[in-house]
């Protein structure tokens, strides 16, 4: 846990964001499905919401927000023969720091870096890609990976 705390501590200097500049109307709204893997060729369906913001970050091209969610990887059975079945899990909330990089109108690279605190707590990162819908709209594919599991995301990002 002191380890997670000091990742934690050290993103937040890193990101040296002032308060003055952040604007609450620009909060969006997201969430979607996922498929997760555990290894051991177990996997199951979840879901994830979340809440994010855009950082005053100056960037050349890049949009820097703050993320912050809730992730259920719905269950992951393993059958035990005669023993039965066992179900497993894993759920808790998030923060991450997310960069997203138009590359065309239609499309932007999306990168995540950040922290779950929830049953798979440690550090998370993610890449995939973004389509614009509308200005209020974006639908997302991301592959995520934490310390114990590893999430295809499809996501619905809505804004105000």
């Amino acid at each position: 846990m002191k380890k997670t705390l000091t990742i934690f501590a050290l993103m937040l200097a890193a990101t040296q964001v002032s308060a003055e500049g952040i604007d609450v109307n620009k909060i969006y709204f997201g969430g979607g499905l996922s498929s997760n893997d555990i290894g051991y060729g177990d996997s199951a369906i979840g879901f994830q919401v979340f809440a994010g913001m855009p950082l005053p970050i100056k960037t050349q091209n890049v949009k820097i927000s703050a993320e912050a969610g809730y992730m259920d990887s719905g269950d992951f059975d393993k059958n035990l023969g005669i023993f039965g079945t066992v179900s497993n899990s894993v759920n808790g909330l998030w923060g991450t720091v997310v960069a997203d990089l138009p590359l065309n109108q239609n499309v932007s690279a999306i990168g995540r870096l950040g922290l779950d605190i929830g049953d798979d707590d440690g550090v998370m990162i993610g890449f995939g890609l973004g389509f614009p819908m509308s200005h209020k709209t974006d639908l997302r594919v991301e592959y995520v990976i934490r310390d114990h599991v590893d999430s295809f995301q499809l996501n619905l990002v809505l804004r105000q």
